[in-house]
């Protein structure tokens, strides 16, 4: 048989002829040997493979990376820092976060101050003849002051200050009406009154009143009336009023215009007189208003309220007079006066001249002062060289400490011109680093009947005096206690971290035993356990979370047993799902045929595949739970007795504008954390996929 033909229909019936040879059967490599050739890859395990697949991975590795330095750091920092964040710091509050020396500009322990008062009598002249005024010594230390502005005239302060001058005394009626009823609005007056007086009836006394110069552009000014309040002698169950300036029904707005009696008197004797008249009046028959001796009187002033607004008096001078030419008249009249209100709103109630307030909140329009700018070093005002008074005594500790070899001669030192000259005399080679004394400025010398004793004024060194060996600086700045924020920082990311790690450890161990047994045997099993679980994922984990906080307390194990009441339920429903998704695969049935049992057919074979998913979603636990405590924390049920990132966040909130820094550096922590966790679940994800083995 040479050749043969076959015939054979394709799909469209047409028909096909091939002819076939002897040829066609001839094997074409009958001169080649035939074998197994060698493997190019190594034979590798399925970890192996998926820590492989994870290396490639860059933003995974990357996640973890940062995930462990972030873990080194919480264990590392705690004890490496030596600062002391178990106790208050009250003289190192609020320090600014330092890592470069001063005058850097950037993260030096420094901050720029806009708008803040000056105080005349602190200043300065450059060599261009230009004057300089300093901030108030007491709240920003000269020494610490830097980089001055030219003083700029400010003419808006609204509170009252050592360092204002002038503006208004703002008499304010708050009080909410919702009729312009002038009986009505009487009962919601604001008052305000003077220190109380004896007039004397037949000296000539006057009064002024300068009010608001110019048109208000935010405040609404009020009705008012102005009254002198007094009693008199025989009568003094009876308070009489004298009406200087009643209100005007017709007009609810302020007149503008200066307020002028130059004889209050004469206008008193005159309502005494028209009071007598009266019928059932208190005076008697007899009374002259003539020879009345006026007590306790009172110059008012009173507000009324405005329909659904709020009501202002704007004074700037309240000037009394007197024609006597007693000093002690005189005194009187000017104690009684306001010349300035800025000065008036600052004396305390035991001081002469004193005005009060009834229904009223009284305040400072518009004063005046002297602003500036200027760079604030808060190092150097916490720990800066201050010239101070030490104790004579503190030179005997000096001695027991080494620092100095015996206690100086004040005797000789008191007389001296150079008293430091007997300090450097005793010092030893290790003071300049604990001494806090840096030099003796002056000794005085004091003998009260027969008993010596010295003032010693020297020039100290801050940081010292607080324990420290060399001025320190903290990289992240302290917080509202004075406490190191790098360090309780990470300690509270080492405590929130544990808390996640625990928590996540024991719900994901749970729930994976939980939902394999659901998805695996199904049926009334999964049925039982399932409504079980609606059950308890039904009641909110903020009502779980409350109840057990406050049955047990805010500690660590409240924390963890609360989370892990229902933490594992999202764990066991992804569990479930992933079980019920691969139990009847062909290879799951394969298995079961030659006789696997069900621990091998669940760990083996179901588990590893579903394990990429459950992973994934799991390991956004532990974020979860760092962010559920610091939900709980602004609620005030944070831990009471350590630290972590949500107590830290939720006392540091109030100081979002003012210090932003003791929130910047707690969130960027905890945006890190979570970023972090979410990279590494997704490169966990894909390491642990099966159906991605081998791949590239």
């Amino acid at each position: 048989m040479d050749k043969k033909e076959y015939t054979y229909f394709d799909s469209s019936n047409v028909e096909h002829c091939v002819e076939i040879s002897k040829e066609d059967f001839t094997p074409k490599q009958q001169d080649k040997s035939i074998h197994d050739q060698k493997f190019k890859t190594k034979p590798t395990t399925f970890f192996k493979d998926a820590l492989k697949r994870f290396a490639k991975n860059k933003s995974s590795v990357a996640g973890a990376i940062i995930l462990g330095t972030l873990l080194v750091l919480s264990v590392l920092i705690p004890i490496v820092d030596f600062s002391d964040v178990d106790s208050d710091h009250p003289q190192e509050l609020k320090l600014e976060p330092k890592l470069f020396d001063a005058g850097t500009g950037f993260w030096d322990g420094t901050k720029r101050l806009t708008d803040i008062p000056c105080d005349t009598s602190l200043s300065y002249t450059d060599e261009n003849g230009n004057v300089y005024y300093y901030p108030s010594a007491s709240e920003y230390p000269t020494r610490a002051v830097s980089n001055l502005s030219l003083p700029r005239e400010n003419n808006e302060i609204n509170s009252a200050s050592p360092l204002v001058t002038g503006g208004y005394v703002n008499i304010i009626c708050d009080k909410e009406v919702y009729t312009n009823d002038m009986e009505d609005r009487m009962d919601y007056k604001a008052t305000y009154s003077s220190a109380t007086y004896n007039f004397n009836i037949n000296e000539t006394y006057g009064v002024e009143v300068v009010f608001y110069e110019g048109e208000p552009e935010e405040y609404t000014l009020g009705n008012y009336r102005i009254y002198l309040s007094y009693t008199i002698e025989g009568y003094e169950d009876t308070t009489f009023e004298t009406v200087l300036r009643d209100f005007d029904e017709d007009d609810i707005d302020i007149d503008y215009s200066t307020y002028k009696n130059e004889d209050l008197m004469a206008e008193v004797k005159s309502s005494l007189a028209a009071l007598k008249e009266e019928e059932d009046s208190p005076l008697d028959t007899d009374f002259d208003p003539e020879t009345a001796t006026l007590k306790n009187v009172q110059l008012y002033f009173d507000v009324l309220p405005i329909k659904d607004d709020v009501a202002d008096l704007l004074i700037k001078t309240v000037t009394f007079t007197t024609e006597s030419t007693s000093s002690k008249e005189q005194d009187m009249m000017e104690t009684i006066s306001i010349s300035e209100a800025n000065k008036t709103l600052l004396l305390g109630v035991s001081d002469a001249g004193y005005w009060k307030s009834n229904n009223a909140t009284v305040s400072l329009y518009h004063g005046t002062s002297y602003v500036c700018d200027f760079t604030f070093d808060t190092y150097e005002a916490v720990y800066g060289n201050v010239e101070e008074v030490v104790p004579v005594t503190d030179f005997s500790d000096y001695v027991t400490n080494g620092w100095i070899s015996a206690v100086p001669d004040f005797e000789s030192a008191s007389a001296s011109a150079t008293p430091n000259d007997y300090f450097e005399a005793v010092k030893n080679e290790n003071t300049d680093s604990y001494c806090p004394v840096i030099s003796i400025n002056k000794v005085t010398k004091t003998s009260v009947v027969g008993i010596v004793t010295y003032t010693v004024t020297c020039t100290v060194s801050k940081y010292k005096i607080l324990g420290y060996t060399s001025m320190p600086r903290f990289l992240w700045g302290t917080d509202n206690k004075g406490k190191d924020l790098l360090k309780i920082t990470f300690i509270g990311l080492r405590n929130s971290l544990g808390l996640g790690l625990l928590t996540f450890a024991i719900c994901f161990s749970f729930g994976l035993i939980w939902g394999s047994i659901c998805g695996y045997f199904g049926g009334t099993v999964d049925l039982l356990l399932e409504r079980f679980t609606d059950l308890l994922s039904g009641i909110p984990w903020i009502v779980i979370m409350t109840l057990c906080i406050l049955n047990l307390g805010s500690n660590f194990g409240t924390f963890v047993l609360a989370m892990c009441l229902t933490g594992w339920i999202g764990t066991a429903a992804i569990t479930r799902t992933q079980f019920y998704r691969f139990r009847d695969r062909e290879y799951t049935l394969a298995c079961r045929t030659l006789g696997a049992g069900n621990s091998r057919l669940i760990f083996r074979h179901i588990l590893p595949n579903a394990m990429g998913t459950i992973i994934t979603s799991s390991v956004l636990m532990i974020p979860s739970v760092i962010f559920t405590e610091a939900t709980i924390s602004y609620l005030g049920l944070g831990f009471k007795d350590m630290q972590s990132l949500g107590v830290i966040l939720s006392d540091n909130q109030q100081y979002l504008t003012t210090y932003p820094y003791l929130i910047l550096f707690p969130s960027i922590l905890m945006a890190l954390i979570m970023i972090s966790f979410n990279l590494f679940g997704n490169g966990l994800r894909d390491a642990f996929n099966p159906s991605l083995k081998g791949s590239e």
